[in-house]
């Protein structure tokens, strides 16, 4: 669960996964590889639309509390807060 204010709202395993190791790398640039090995161990068998999909309903979730942007994209390379 993660919470702002008065509002929360629940993540999946990956995504509190994704959350957390953004939130270690604050102001990083966390590249879409490091993502995708650190959620599945291996990036061999994962489309890399299925991290998309991950940051995609993580920032709806987010938006939700209301922290929209929380989440920024260095696009086709990663991702950071």
């Amino acid at each position: 669960t993660i919470a702002r204010e008065d509002l929360s709202a629940e993540l999946t395993k990956n995504e509190l996964k994704i959350l957390q190791l953004l939130m270690e790398k604050p102001g990083e640039l966390v590249s879409r590889d490091a993502l995708m090995l650190n959620l599945w161990d291996s990036d061999s068998f994962i489309d890399d639309n299925t991290l998309t999909v991950n940051i995609t309903r993580r920032r709806k979730k987010l938006k939700e509390i209301g922290a929209e942007d929380f989440i920024k994209t260095k696009k086709g390379i990663g991702y950071y807060l």
